[in-house]
Formats: C-alpha cells, sequence, structure tokens
C-alpha cells in the first residue's frame, strides 16, 4: 500500500508513480479527472524554453549568495514514446476508476505543433473502455513559443466512461457553453513547474462537471492547480506527483486554499 505525501479530512497526495497509486483505487471510486499530463515534446529539456529561461535572468532561481543561477528543469516522461505510454497506462485506469454514468476525464494537451500530439490524445480517449466527447480550446491570450504560427492555445480533451454519459453539472448560465474559454496563461518562474496551469482553468471544468463533495483525481499534479480548484469548488482531491518538490509546493498551495477558505466563511 502506497502511503500518502500528504493527507487531511478532503485532501491526499501521492509522491509517486500514478499508475502504482491508481492500480491500488476501488474501481468507480472518482468523479472527475482533470490532468495536465507530459506532452511528450521534452519541455525544458534544451528546447526554446529551456533557453529562455537560461538567458533571462529574472526567470532564473537566486542562488545562496543572491546572484542568478539557471537549472534545468526538464519533465519526467515528456519525450513523445514515454509520454504515449504513460498516458495509455494511466487512461486504462481511468476507464477503471471512473464511476459509470458521472464521470468525465479532461487532459490537458499541447495544440497545434509541430507534432499531432492531440490527435493522438484524442484517438486514445476514444478507446480501451473510454468515449471521447469533445475537444475545448483554451486561449491563453498572446503570443506564445513557436515560429510562424505561434502557441497561443492548448487543448483540453473531454471523455467519458464508454457505455456511460459525461457528467454535466448545472450552471449559473445553464448548460451550454462555448468550446472555447479564454483565461490569460501563467509566466512560470524559476521555483514553479515549468509549464503551470491558472487555478481557473480546471476550476471551469469544476464549474461545469462537478460539484460539492465530488472525488477529483490529477494523476499528473505537478505544482498542484487541479488542488487549488478543488478546495474552492468543495470537492474531495487526490493528487499524484512524481517529483517531490512538486508536491510540496501542491501540499503549501492546498492548506493555504483551505486557509482562505475557512476565512471567508
Amino acid at each position: 500500500m502506497i502511503q500518502p505525501y500528504y493527507q487531511d479530512d478532503t485532501v491526499t497526495l501521492y509522491n509517486a508513480d500514478c499508475l502504482d497509486v491508481m492500480r491500488e483505487m476501488e474501481a468507480e471510486s472518482v468523479d472527475i479527472i482533470w490532468t495536465d499530463p507530459p506532452y511528450g515534446h521534452n519541455n525544458n529539456n534544451n528546447d526554446l524554453i529551456h533557453r529562455v529561461e537560461r538567458a533571462i535572468p529574472s526567470r532564473r532561481a537566486k542562488g545562496d549568495d543572491g546572484t542568478a543561477e539557471y537549472e534545468a528543469r526538464p519533465i519526467i516522461n515528456d519525450g513523445p514514446e514515454e509520454m504515449r505510454a504513460v498516458m495509455d497506462g494511466m487512461l486504462i485506469e481511468a476507464a477503471r476508476v471512473l464511476r459509470q454514468d458521472c464521470c468525465c476525464c479532461c487532459c490537458c494537451c499541447g495544440g497545434g505543433g509541430p507534432k499531432p500530439t492531440f490527435a493522438w490524445v484524442a484517438n486514445r480517449m476514444d478507446e480501451k473502455g473510454l468515449s471521447f466527447f469533445h475537444a475545448v480550446i483554451w486561449d491563453k491570450g498572446g503570443l506564445g513559443m513557436g515560429w510562424r504560427y505561434r502557441r497561443n492555445y492548448e487543448m483540453v480533451m473531454v471523455a467519458h466512461r464508454r457505455g456511460g454519459k459525461l457528467k454535466w453539472e448545472t450552471t449559473s448560465s445553464g448548460i451550454d457553453t462555448a468550446n472555447v474559454v479564454r483565461i490569460p496563461k501563467i509566466i512560470p518562474t524559476a521555483i514553479d513547474h515549468p509549464t503551470p496551469k491558472p487555478v481557473a482553468l480546471p476550476l471551469h471544468f469544476l464549474a461545469l462537471h462537478g460539484k460539492a463533495g465530488d472525488v477529483v483525481l490529477d494523476p499528473f499534479m505537478g505544482a498542484g492547480p487541479t488542488g487549488v480548484a478543488s478546495v474552492n469548488w468543495d470537492c474531495r482531491f487526490i493528487g499524484i506527483e512524481l517529483e517531490e518538490k512538486y508536491c510540496e509546493i501542491a501540499k503549501r498551495r492546498i492548506i493555504e486554499a483551505k486557509s482562505q477558505m475557512r476565512l471567508a466563511i
């Protein structure tokens, strides 16, 4: 039995491989999976982001002497073959742990190019127990990285268990919503995750698909934006992350979010 890295009454965090943890989870025990998996692009591993952070002092960490130092932060399992292997394994387990009729699976993946990763993810989410539902565009605003076609959007792929129904909760705007979400991106700092997501992004989907008390799972938790969103939406949260430094950041952010919620009551 894998022991939690952190646990309280509504939150459980694991510093472990998501496949190991998910294989120990009970079938049909999760209402929503919202996650930001590796993209298969070798992000922050001698790519353009890596070179930008190395070149700009404000994007570097500070050493003990106060000077700016650069430390590469490659993402685990972010090579093309590694990403597809871990995503395939995660989605196999997702089809098992998601509830049959009240479920959705939302995965954030790189949009556009240069590799058609988004197409592979959509196709993979339409087999082995899952049924692909929709691709939502996250418009991040501004011009992102890249050349000629600059990357200012990503896709959030939505699926549910095959034979079940997409979990959909009534919102203040009714049951219909646009399939383009405009939420500003976050510029990563030297101590943050290299590909951070704004809390508003998972929160948008929790508002559509979740309600108070639902169990939300993030198998690739990173620095914990889904966990903070889950706290804000009064959901229970299970987060899994391989790198301990991001587990620690996520734990601090979630504890702070819960503290702020208590102050607001």
